[in-house]
């Protein structure tokens, strides 16, 4: 059933804390335990939200801006670029290791012992305690470059290359296991997140698609109606704007729609929202969207009802991170990361 609400209570936010980042621009925030983690074109660094200073903050010294969200698991924090991809201890900010780009570096998937990327066309598996590479997996053609991240599930590591396959190889020595190739529908394969026994990958073009992680089989597909700029899978839910104009809820384990939100009313102006550049997250089961126009929209996650709009004066980055408490660390075009609340 279709919902879609102009009349959602508007709380102004008000700002509790301010962080200077030291960087002109910054990448989307990382959200681990509460903690967040930050880079951008000079620094790299870690806020506890109830505290005045960062916990640290360091030069990443690397050649060109960190332009990938920081990822932070075991005792790492990974942040890079196309050039190169370094580690830092996640308790101090100390470096560990730099890995420079063979070809070109890939946005990354971080576990506890290893992180695995792609440079050029290859898949590297890369030791978080020495940036070692630990094994390469080779596509079947060399004819495309890996810039979207793999993903983990288990002992498998899922990897999109661009040349319209999906590969599916074992963690501990990068062997294949099966491949889709679905080159007809898709080149790149944009985001991957494993709940169950079901991958939901997102194409660079209108389709969502669910993938049996063991055998590689397509167990459903959904058309946006344009292209998905990103999805999001919390639970057994997958969500997903369309520039058609609607937030969609996804049932992963078959791909029906479980509600849908309208955001754009065609000829209506005052009932739409700006459009939607920054990923949707969850958090307590409510749905964060911000747009363009600088709006936070607060869906409800079981019925997609807007509960809030909380407007911001300042231009944000696009990247929200909720926290508990009716809280939100945002981060401004300007490099600086305010803490909110409303």
């Amino acid at each position: 059933m279709p919902t879609f609400s102009v009349s959602a209570a508007t709380r102004t936010p008000s700002v509790l804390r301010r962080w200077a980042s030291g960087n002109s621009t910054l990448a989307p925030l990382a959200l681990l335990n509460e903690q967040i983690f930050f880079n951008g074109d000079k620094t790299l660094g870690r806020i506890a939200p109830d505290s005045a200073a960062p916990v640290w903050n360091v030069p990443h010294h690397l050649s060109s801006n960190a332009v990938y969200r920081p990822r932070a698991a075991g005792q790492s924090v990974i942040s890079g670029g196309q050039r190169e991809l370094g580690a830092w201890q996640m308790a101090d900010g100390q470096p560990r290791w730099v890995h420079k780009a063979i070809l070109q570096v890939g946005t990354p998937f971080v576990d506890a012992d290893r992180t695995y990327v792609g440079d050029g066309h290859w898949l590297l598996a890369l030791s978080n305690q020495s940036g070692a590479i630990d094994w390469r997996f080779t596509p079947d053609t060399d004819d495309c470059t890996a810039s979207y991240a793999p993903t983990v599930a288990g002992e498998t590591v899922f990897f999109g290359p661009g040349d319209g396959k999906l590969y599916a190889v074992n963690v501990a020595d990068g062997k294949l296991k099966w491949k889709l190739d679905e080159s007809k529908n898709w080149q790149y394969i944009r985001q991957m997140y494993v709940t169950g026994n079901v991958l939901v990958a997102g194409t660079y073009t209108e389709l969502l698609y669910g993938i049996h992680v063991d055998t590689g089989k397509i167990k459903w597909t959904f058309k946006a109606g344009n292209f998905i700029n990103s999805h999001h899978v919390a639970g057994d839910t997958a969500y997903l704007w369309s520039p058609t104009g609607w937030i969609y809820a996804i049932d992963v384990d078959t791909g029906a729609v479980r509600w849908r939100h309208q955001t754009t009313r065609y000829g209506n102006s005052t009932a739409n929202w700006g459009p939607m550049m920054a990923e949707i997250v969850t958090s307590e089961n409510k749905v964060y969207c911000l747009d363009m126009n600088q709006m936070l929209h607060v869906l409800d996650a079981d019925s997609g009802r807007e509960l809030l709009r909380i407007p911001f004066e300042h231009d944000l980055r696009p990247t929200v991170s909720p926290l508990k408490d009716s809280r939100a660390v945002m981060a401004t075009e300007s490099g600086e990361i305010q803490l909110v609340r409303w």
